[in-house]
């Protein structure tokens, strides 16, 4: 581990140290039943290792961070605005959704968050990650509540420590996986409506009912109509239960209105104020099911492949089990089976989409964490039967743990990914180097920056401000810019001639520096 840590910065070195003795004292109030102090620190944990992954890379990430970024800058000015190129200052089609003016192609909320965040802290890769942070953290809180009615307070505790082990969710903070911020507050929003819904079964409290709706009506904001995955569950629990009547289900067609008054204004709004641009991205998400969206494809078994990759590399083996558990140990089977019936309805349905991502099925994780989690509890009963002192029982608790959060969290793999040091790491040398070009560019505020390579126009408009392209302009496109007092900047490259009508513009900047990397 210290040969390790010593190829982080000190404040990411600070923040895993802090997060392993949060973790420690925390596993210490667990096995003393101090539960309320065990989970407490637990959270602390979390805070410190997602807080360390926000840290990790020092830059936007090219899929899909870097275009979420801009936009959720963009939002600081005009919040009910979306744009990508905020200042299309040039004669040019914005009808792709990596060139667009007005941008739709994600839900807001995420992007509301990105931008909250950045004009309350100021803009930096930290903030743009610092929303994850507070929502995994929530996330930990919910799987702990979420077990324990369930089952238990100790499978609650598991699963906890289950989430602030994942590396998947680790790089989902750090915006090195696709649909990053995205797809963690996709996540956490729909768990909040399956926390809820448990609570409100359980407790029968009625404050609940519009809490289900208020978080589903989030998870739409965040990735469309998935975020009414409780309201399956629900149903299917109200077949378990034989309430067929209207009468009968009140409370769920009013958690249902508030869904629909949290996440229909927006749909609506859009279609009045960018109507051409609302419905090419409605379009666009249809196309999923039906075709495979630039590349991303694969089999039925798709998914099921990419279980390991979520959960950890023997996951595959041990959900059926860990089901088999958290079936046996809970306190109410029919819950139980409507819970269950989320997780076939999300891999039934993205099994059968054609477009693929790893990340699809995620939003069913914590249900998968505490059938996990199920599972380990049933282990260490077993191991129990075998242990008459309670010392030695907890000690192989805590031990078992601590081995468990080792395997899991893979710092070689993390080293390997976001630091330096073997000089192999070509990934985070091409966008550290980009950066440094971008944020040392000193030209004039009315400049237009053009020729960057592939799709890192983006990350220059984030960190200059200005307007960018990946071509060289038109000589039409040049005469209508020098007409509004532009300024033309051009990176220049072996790949290209300068035309002539720029070559005797006196007023001409071109930038010898390379920006690296084609995406």
């Amino acid at each position: 581990m210290d040969f390790y840590l010593s190829y982080f910065n000190n404040t990411q070195v600070a923040l895993l140290l802090t997060t392993i003795a949060c973790f420690l004292i925390s596993l210490f109030f667990q096995i003393n039943k101090k539960v309320n102090f065990s989970l407490g620190f637990l959270l602390l944990a979390g805070i410190g290792i997602f807080s360390f992954a926000a840290l990790l890379d020092p830059f936007l990430n090219l899929w899909d961070e870097r275009f979420h970024a801009l936009v959720g800058k963009n939002l600081m000015q005009h919040p009910l605005l979306p744009t990508l190129y905020d200042n299309p200052v040039v004669d040019m089609a914005y009808d792709r959704w990596d060139r667009a003016h007005v941008w739709l192609h994600k839900q807001p909320l995420f992007l509301w968050q990105i931008a909250l965040s950045f004009k309350l802290f100021g803009v930096s890769e930290f903030t743009l990650r610092l929303p994850d942070i507070v929502l995994c953290t929530i996330l930990v809180f919910i799987s702990y509540r979420s077990g324990k009615l369930l089952v238990n307070q100790r499978v609650g505790y598991l699963a906890g420590v289950l989430i602030i082990s994942s590396v998947f969710l680790v790089e989902l903070v750090a915006g090195r996986q696709e649909l990053e911020h995205n797809d963690i507050s996709f996540l956490v929003y729909s768990s909040l409506g399956i926390w809820s819904f448990i609570e409100y079964y359980y407790s029968g409290k009625k404050y609940w009912i519009p809490l289900i709706g208020l978080f589903s009506g989030m998870a739409i904001l965040c990735k469309w109509l998935v975020g009414l995955l409780i309201y399956f569950g629900w149903g299917v629990l109200r077949l378990l239960q034989k309430k067929y009547k209207l009468s009968e289900n009140k409370d769920l067609f009013i958690s249902l209105l508030v869904t629909c008054l949290i996440a229909i204004p927006w749909q609506i709004l859009t279609f009045i104020w960018y109507p051409n641009e609302a419905s090419e991205a409605m379009e666009y998400n249809a196309l999923h099911f039906t075709t495979p969206i630039e590349g991303h494809g694969g089999t039925f078994w798709y998914h099921l492949n990419k279980f390991s990759v979520i959960y950890g590399a023997i996951a595959p083996f041990l959900i059926v089990p860990a089901f088999f558990f958290l079936y046996q140990k809970s306190k109410d089977k029919q819950l139980f089976y409507a819970m269950l019936s989320m997780v076939f309805l999300i891999y039934l349905f993205f099994s059968f989409a054609v477009t693929k991502m790893p990340s699809f099925t995620l939003v069913i994780a914590m249900i998968a964490y505490i059938a996990f989690a199920a599972l380990l509890d049933r282990m260490f009963t077993y191991l129990n039967g075998y242990l008459s002192k309670e010392s030695l029982r907890n000690t192989v608790f805590v031990l078992g743990i601590i081995v468990l959060v080792f395997f899991r969290f893979d710092m070689k793999s993390l080293e390997e990914k976001y630091t330096l040091h073997n000089g192999t790491n070509r990934y985070s040398s091409m966008l550290i180097h980009n950066k440094e070009v971008f944020t040392t560019l000193d030209v004039p505020k009315n400049s237009v920056l053009f020729n960057i390579k592939g799709r890192h126009y983006i990350e220059a408009m984030f960190y200059t401000g200005l307007p960018a392209y990946n071509f060289v302009p038109t000589q039409d496109q040049f005469i209508k810019l020098k007409t509004k007092g532009h300024i033309i900047v051009l990176f220049n490259s072996s790949e290209i001639d300068i035309p002539v009508y720029l070559q005797q513009d006196p007023g001409l900047i071109i930038i010898e520096d390379e920006i690296r990397g084609d995406n």
